[in-house]
């Protein structure tokens, strides 16, 4: 007779006759447990003769046994050996052991961890009441759209600088936390990252953010973007949750709060705790939104009193570019049929990822009754067509689809577009019609990571044949991207080498805006769009040597002026519902494949002191909201020439 792993483990009389068959699902580990406890007991009170093995336990190939008299052994198993048959095994590995000695495999399978100096809480020291910034001899950066240079912005627009955990925080292994998919590559997967860094360190944020707190402040800034580590909270993903993380996320949001910053959270920004990749596959598996659904409800129950807008996720087009090429196969295991990963796992990815947003959104609405805005924020940049025929145009829209489109159900009808489940079939999953009516409308504002512009053009050997063909290169979107106008000059000044794919084009963010509200996703129109990301990394700056070269960031200021005008003109100019801004990044920090070389902060680190310095581009951004926001700069003189206006 079948017995289940739980019935099994509960039986604590070990000689009696006991068979478990085709185990599989939680328990098992316990059971294991047990079983290897109540036999040494037995060999200590020389209840089993260990030399014997009739006397001990029977493993068959699918069952095993333990029977009285140590009369019979299965068919087909040695007396001196044990029969093993993996075809018998679980599909997935099952997770129920989250104990302390897990834990410490689990960081044993990413490897030996830095610390920094700073390992403790610090307390603010008193910031500046003036701060050094750019004087008359290189005043900042004019205005660039002359018409909105009165333009004022409503007491309710949000505003503020953004980061992530992973990206800030360091403290990896600190205080009980579980190590994510993204502490694991820097260290196992050689040369994944350009510069060899990790984030273990960091901006070691963990015990800093009192000091960037009041920073924030000083500076008058009004919101703070930021987001949670699912592994510091629930350190395997699901099961136990660590009481120290979360002991540091409350003090995280009082101190937020007491500096009278306004909180805006995104729950997860890529930082996946790495024992669901073991257990499952992570998000190429419909067990992630359970596990995902279950961190969220205690996120936002907890925070929500201290939280002004939320985000499920950041950019679920990482599956595409990110995710679905995670080394599967060699340092990951390859669950769900994903091979070595590609486009089978970036679709499956993305679609636990929009059933996982839109379960919490009808929960928070519907159950918690919760008030705050929610939404997810997207990766997307405006496109222009190479030509203008009729196969550029299409890929033009081929773009917007697998990248827009794509997570695009909100504002639809909960599907995906028909260019996507006409050119991949079985490889992009269904949805039940309950499902769709859960995603549609699952969104209350519309949130854009617009950092660029790219030029689109149809493939050389036209996209009819690129789509019947999975295996060409420019498979599934079936449209070539580049950083050139058609007449071959750049589009803008390039970034740094460590962020090849941006470019400074100011002037694509507000044609996009329109776009999007007007053309791509008219339901937005009166729901309204947040720019919740958008910020440049200066060429070379790692390479620089000292402070003064490195503050006068000026690509970054440029930047910063053309794409802020831009926005407030697609606002006052055009109409466009834009209800937010938020620059990246609060200070340099970890650029995930690009390392801690590749720099976006409007502060530079110093990653030896930790000490933080407003760059050029920090002043340039505060200026700005001074000219067209509320004044909330009476704390710290903030206030820097400006140049010449542009004729």
């Amino acid at each position: 007779a079948q017995s289940t792993a739980a019935d099994w483990a509960s039986q604590s009389d070990i000689p009696a006759a006991v068979e478990v068959s085709a185990l599989s699902g939680d328990g098992v580990n316990e059971v294991f447990n047990k079983l290897a406890s109540s036999i040494l007991t037995k060999i200590e009170l020389g209840e089993i003769d260990p030399s014997d093995p009739m006397s001990g336990i029977q493993y068959g190939d699918a069952d095993y046994r333990r029977y009285d008299d140590g009369s019979s052994i299965k068919s087909g198993l040695t007396a001196d050996g044990y029969g093993f048959n993996t075809a018998s095994a679980s599909t997935y590995l099952p997770l129920t052991d989250f104990s302390n000695e897990q834990l410490a495999f689990l960081w044993d399978q990413v490897g030996s961890i830095s610390t920094a100096a700073i390992n403790t809480t610090v307390s603010p020291t008193p910031e500046p009441s003036v701060y050094p910034k750019p004087g008359y001899l290189h005043p900042l950066v004019p205005a660039y759209v002359s018409e909105v240079e009165n333009a004022k912005l409503p007491s309710d627009f949000l505003w503020g600088v953004a980061s992530a955990a992973l990206q800030v925080e360091g403290a990896a292994a600190a205080e009980g936390k579980g190590p994510s998919v993204w502490d694991f590559i820097p260290h196992r997967w050689v040369n994944a990252i350009a510069d060899n860094s990790t984030a273990d360190v960091a901006a070691n944020s963990y015990y800093l953010y009192k000091q960037d707190n009041a920073r924030l402040k000083a500076l008058g800034i009004q919101s703070y973007s930021f987001t949670i580590s699912w592994p510091r909270v629930i350190p395997f993903g699901k099961g136990p949750v660590n009481e120290q993380g979360i002991a540091h996320y409350d003090d995280f949001f009082v101190n937020l709060q007491e500096n009278g910053i306004k909180g805006v959270v995104t729950l997860f920004h890529w930082d996946t705790p790495l024992a669901l990749f073991n257990s499952y596959g992570a998000w190429t598996s419909p067990d992630i939104v359970a596990d995902y659904v279950r961190y969220a409800k205690l996120i936002i129950e907890r925070y929500d009193k201290y939280v002004t807008v939320w985000y499920t996720f950041n950019e679920p087009q990482y599956c595409n570019w990110r995710f679905s090429n995670y080394p599967y196969g060699t340092l990951l295991p390859s669950y769900n049929g994903i091979g070595t990963g590609g486009t089978k796992a970036a679709f499956l990815c993305g679609h636990y990822t929009l059933l996982a947003h839109a379960e919490v959104y009808n929960w928070y609405k519907n159950v918690y009754k919760g008030t705050k805005p929610m939404s997810f924020k997207n990766s997307a940049n405006w496109i222009i067509a190479n030509s203008t025929s009729a196969a550029d145009a299409e890929a033009v829209s081929r773009v917007n689809d697998f990248n827009m489109g794509w997570f695009g159900g909100p504002w639809t009808d909960g599907d995906y577009p028909a260019s996507l489940r006409s050119t991949l079939g079985d490889l992009l999953p269904t949805f039940t019609q309950a499902q769709k009516d859960m995603i549609k409308g699952s969104a209350d504002f519309y949130a854009l990571d617009g950092y660029t512009a790219n030029v689109a053009a149809a493939p050389p050997n036209g996209i009819a044949a690129c789509a019947a063909n999975s295996s060409d290169p420019n498979y599934p979107q079936c449209a070539v991207t580049a950083t050139v106008q058609p007449d071959g000059f750049p589009i803008g000044p390039n970034s740094d080498p460590g962020a090849t794919w941006l470019w400074s084009t100011p002037g694509g963010i507000r044609p996009y805006l329109s776009f999007i509200v007007n053309t791509y996703f008219p339901k937005v129109a009166s729901k309204g769009i947040v720019v919740s990301e958008f910020g440049f990394s200066d060429p070379y700056e790692s390479s620089f040597n000292t402070l003064a070269q490195i503050l006068w960031d000026l690509r970054r200021a440029d930047y910063m002026q053309g794409y802020l005008d831009n926005i407030l003109a697609a606002r006052a100019l055009d109409g466009v519902n834009v209800t937010g801004i938020f620059a990246w990044a609060i200070y340099d920090n970890f650029e995930w494949n690009s390392g801690l070389s590749t720099k976006f902060g409007l502060q530079f680190v110093n990653l030896t002191s930790q000490e933080r310095h407003p760059k050029a581009s920090m002043f340039q951004f505060l200026n700005w909201f001074k000219l067209h926001g509320e004044d909330t700069t009476a704390t710290a003189n903030i206030t820097a020439p400006i140049g010449h206006k542009r004729m």
